[in-house]
């Protein structure tokens, strides 16, 4: 290589640490860069501290770090170590004044990973090293890269890209050391498809695949970050629940086995519902091996199995087990939705975004007190059992009646299903929005996820709404089922952003893009834009800053039930979300 040269058709940047300036200055005419090359292969930064280095490299990358042979601040062993731990992917070569072959080992063994003579310059030498270092770095990177595609391929499943049988078995066996350190059990849910079989021989293992991915896209949506999925058998998943009692056990265990029966799958004229049998399982820290926990675990599943399918069955041990499935899903939570007094409704504030002001209220249901307790997994049970629509119009008429204890000018909102509004008379509907006490705006919100099918049969019951003075709006905008077409055709004078385009605002271009194309959608329409799920101050400028008006979050305040809100009791004024921004 000559003086003046490219490697690799590209420039090299060095950054040399060490406390002489002179020194740096014949490290760079050494290496060209005080010459009148065009384009010198090297380009050398100098500083003296180590500290002032590492501050450097998190702001300007670089390809190598040349120390010596005298860094101020710490001897030269000390910042080799240091630097190699700090930034590992970076390659450091020192740089020694007439070394003894001890200390050639010694700056080795800090993690330098080569040496070069303070009194030696040759441009050639120095070259070659630079080069050297940074091909094998290179190449360690790239084996990096394979290791870890390795290590996918053993410990993944291809087709869900949850963790196989033996990914599982490695995190169970590391979770159950920790529990033995720490005195804990852990829960274990095992979950096996109904009918699988009979799926794959009648309709083919395309759709069986099918089956399975929307399976682990259910069970991965329904369980925490740090709890783990795996794929065990053909239509088998196990999920690990680590610090999760039973009660929590059983709530995930229900909502998982709600999610994957809602899911349905077209294969060609044919819509296929999956069920799940599930069994939870408290296992002793004192277990040794995986096949241990997943007899155990296997043992309560045939339980459920055994009671009938689409169940969950619960172990403390495996002498005890217990159905939780009848207990909350039974004909007696039917006729209790239906008619008793299961039904709770909270509510959530809406205020505008420049000064705070809570302009509505959005009104929400919760179940009874379990599994159902959260929305959609009471309408996701509805469903199964065939009362959704009835239900429906139940939680409007008691969200109604709650928002009519907001006395005068209480704006509200209130939710309502496309089948609901398509299958119940408008007249009625208007009676119960309307017929409430207080004069305030009622405004009814559909939710995009549920427009799945034309839009424009709405349209009339949409249009009776809008005549007296009930507004809508569309929910859930932006959550992945966008359809342009309904919001033309229902033409909403409020569009809620879904809480996916809000969430990470601040650190996310993406997401900014999107929501700057949605409201350019809205200022079309003229719609007003309501942005759901703002928890952090970052996020909440960002919309100002974007012209949002409206917003609601926990930023400004959880839902809380209704008889315990301290505002619409009149006991206490609303903080202002400004000020809360602020702080």
């Amino acid at each position: 290589m000559s003086s003046g040269s490219t490697p690799d058709s590209q420039v090299c940047r060095l950054l040399f640490v060490h406390g002489d300036a002179a020194l740096a200055d014949r490290v760079r005419a050494l290496l060209g860069c005080d010459s009148e090359v065009a384009e010198p292969g090297f380009r050398v930064a100098h500083l003296t501290h180590l500290n002032d280095a590492l501050t450097y490299l998190k702001i300007s990358p670089v390809d190598l770090v040349l120390i010596g042979p005298d860094p101020i601040g710490s001897t030269l062993n000390e910042s080799i170590a240091e630097m190699s731990a700090a930034h590992p992917e970076v390659p450091v070569v020192a740089l020694l004044s007439s070394p003894t072959r001890e200390e050639r080992h010694a700056v080795r063994q800090a993690g330098a990973r080569e040496c070069l003579l303070a009194d030696e310059f040759d441009f050639h030498i120095w070259s070659r090293t630079f080069e050297f270092c940074r091909r094998e770095m290179v190449l360690s990177r790239e084996l990096a890269e394979v290791n870890a595609r390795l290590d996918w391929l053993v410990h993944m499943d291809s087709l869900t890209d949850l963790l196989n049988r033996k990914g599982m078995e490695k995190a169970i066996m590391a979770e159950l050391a920790r529990c033995r350190r720490e005195g804990d059990e852990l829960l274990i849910l095992l979950v096996d498809l109904d009918d699988f079989s009979r799926i794959n021989a009648t309709m083919g293992h395309g759709v069986g695949d099918l089956v399975l991915v929307g399976a682990a896209r259910r069970i991965k949506e329904s369980v925490r970050d740090q709890d783990r999925v795996g794929r065990c058998g053909t239509d088998r998943f196990m999920i690990m629940l680590p610090a999760t009692d039973v009660a929590e056990g059983e709530v995930v265990a229900e909502k998982i086995r709600l999610a994957i029966s809602r899911d349905v799958i077209k294969a060609g004229n044919r819509s296929i519902t999956t069920t799940a049998s599930l069994g939870l399982t408290a296992i002793s820290p004192t277990s040794l091996s995986f096949d241990e926990v997943l007899a155990k675990a296997h043992f309560v599943l045939q339980r459920s199995k055994l009671k009938g399918k689409n169940r969950v069955a619960r172990a403390a041990s495996v002498a005890e087990v217990g159905m939780i499935h009848p207990v909350v899903a039974g004909p007696e939570m039917v006729r209790a939705l239906l008619r008793g007094n299961v039904l709770e409704v909270s509510s959530q504030p809406i205020v505008n975004l420049a000064d705070g002001r809570i302009v509505s209220r959005e009104m929400l249901i919760r179940g009874p007190e379990g599994p159902l307790r959260r929305p959609d997994n009471l309408f996701s049970f509805c469903q199964e059992n065939d009362i959704t629509t009835a239900v429906d119009l139940r939680c409007l008429k008691l969200c109604a009646a709650a928002a009519g204890r907001l006395g005068s000018n209480g704006h509200y909102h209130v939710n309502i299903m496309p089948a609901t509004l398509l299958q119940t008379d408008s007249e009625e509907l208007i009676r119960v929005l309307t017929g409430n006490g207080t004069d305030g705006e009622c405004c009814l919100e559909i939710s995009e996820q549920q427009l799945l099918g034309d839009p424009t049969v709405l349209v009339p019951g949409v249009r009776a709404m809008q005549k007296a003075g009930i507004r809508i709006a569309i929910d859930d905008v932006g959550f992945g089922n966008s359809c342009l077409e309904g919001l033309i055709m229902l033409h909403p004078q409020v569009m809620k952003v879904d809480k996916r385009l809000v969430r990470g605002l601040a650190v996310d271009p993406e997401i900014r893009k999107a929501l700057a194309r949605l409201l350019k959608v809205a200022d079309v329409l003229e719609a007003e834009v309501v942005a759901e799920g703002i928890e952090n101050t970052e996020d909440y400028h960002i919309l100002v800053d974007m012209g949002v008006g409206l917003g609601q979050g926990y930023l400004f305040g959880r839902p809380c039930l209704c008889d315990q809100d301290p505002v619409m009791n009149g006991k206490k004024k609303p903080n202002k979300p400004g000020a809360r921004a602020k702080a």
